[in-house]
């Protein structure tokens, strides 16, 4: 059965009000890095915060957003392909190739901005695992949810144990080639802070070229690509169950799917939060980590005809998702770098956590006004005309 215009218009802001959230997500775990907080060594961050400040706010990192918004990013990627797919399927578009195209473009985006701007991007690695997404439209739905299980919690734990019993770590040889490139710029991996704090634009730029085999390492040390993939499929299914209405009219599976996220999900992450030093890779994170995160994305839905009035803020940023995540990029830098206003390694736990409020509720006015005026974003407009460049009718 079609949807009516007004359901449709309703689910487009539900989704676009919960990828302004899990925008706010990703704002609080990257300000970490922006300022100093990641690469500060540990007497450091005593010295800012006091034990129990290093405490609290590691807790509150691990348990509550480490991972939780980027795979609500990667489920919202998944639906939108699915989405995008019946909306170009219906106008008899070659649907596949065109979504290629829009990854490709996204591709050349996450790279600039990796390799120019800051290594810590994720539109990179989001468009290259994109691109794999065709080759799964005609799944199943139980093949999809089985694939996503395995690709998610099996293959992250398993191949990390086969690795470390093999004594492979690639993670580290790709990191001790981004401290060589560093290196050869005059930094010192053990002192970051005091290179970020240099005024020269020089520094900047050897900060930002030798940043990208870190990035890399990351991803391989947390296993975060096979996981990507997974959520992402997870995501297509929800898709299909969007549009034949099986999902938020659902309301007795959104609740199972809020009360069993968050007694799965919240004991482990914070158990995750609560012992120091395990990875993504360790079972706290790994069966705490995508559970809560669909318990906040069920939440939201439960939440969202009731208390619309106070989630709608997240939908005008959510709604210009690229334009914002690139801005929080460059307010990050000119707030914390040196060639900016230098607080990079000045600012505890609470003030720099007050510092993304301060970032994103600027933003959530930002996208009042230009929407008032566009009906885009405008980088969500540059990749639309890139997108369906030449292509005429399609658009």
């Amino acid at each position: 059965m079609p949807e009516r215009g007004a359901a449709r218009a309703e689910r487009v802001d539900l989704l676009d009000g919960l990828r302004g959230f899990a925008l706010f997500g990703i704002l609080l775990a990257n300000i970490l890095y922006w300022s100093g907080w990641t690469f500060m060594q540990a007497e450091q961050r005593a010295a800012l915060a006091g034990a129990d400040g290093v405490a609290a706010q590691y807790l509150f990192h691990h348990a509550f957003v480490d991972g939780k918004f980027y795979t609500l990013f990667s489920l919202l990627f998944g639906i939108g392909f699915s989405l995008q797919l019946k909306r170009l399927e219906a106008r008899e578009l070659d649907a596949p190739r065109i979504f290629r195209r829009r990854l490709l473009i996204l591709l050349g985006i996450g790279l600039i901005h990796m390799v120019l701007v800051w290594d810590g991007d994720i539109l990179t690695f989001y468009a290259l695992i994109g691109l794999l997404l065709p080759f799964f439209r005609n799944w199943s739905g139980r093949s999809l949810l089985i694939a996503a299980a395995i690709l998610i919690f099996l293959v992250p734990w398993a191949g990390h144990a086969l690795f470390e019993a093999m004594g492979w770590r690639p993670h580290q040889a790709v990191a001790a080639f981004g401290d060589r490139i560093f290196v050869s710029f005059g930094g010192n991996p053990a002192d970051s802070v005091s290179w970020v704090r240099r005024e020269e634009p020089s520094a900047f730029f050897a900060w930002v070229l030798s940043g990208w085999p870190f990035a890399i390492s990351t991803r391989l040390e947390s296993w975060r690509i096979p996981k990507l993939l997974g959520i992402m499929l997870l995501g297509l299914l929800l898709g299909r169950r969007l549009t034949d209405g099986s999902l938020l009219g659902n309301r007795r599976l959104l609740w199972w799917t809020f009360a069993l996220g968050l007694a799965i999900g919240l004991p482990f992450s914070l158990a995750y939060g609560l012992t120091p030093n395990l990875g993504q890779v360790s079972l706290p994170s790994l069966l705490g980590t995508v559970p809560l995160a669909l318990a906040y994305a069920a939440g939201f839905a439960l939440a969202w005809p009731r208390w619309r009035g106070v989630l709608g803020i997240f939908v005008a940023p959510g709604r210009m998702a690229l334009t914002n995540y690139l801005l929080q990029t460059i307010l990050g830098i000119v707030i914390f770098y040196g060639i900016g206003f230098g607080l990079v390694g000045h600012v505890p736990p609470l003030g720099f956590y007050a510092i993304a409020a301060a970032i994103f509720t600027a933003q959530i006015a930002f996208s009042h006004w230009w929407l008032s005026r566009h009906a885009q974003g405008p980088m969500e407009r540059l990749w639309r005309a890139l997108t369906y460049a030449g292509a005429g009718s399609a658009r």
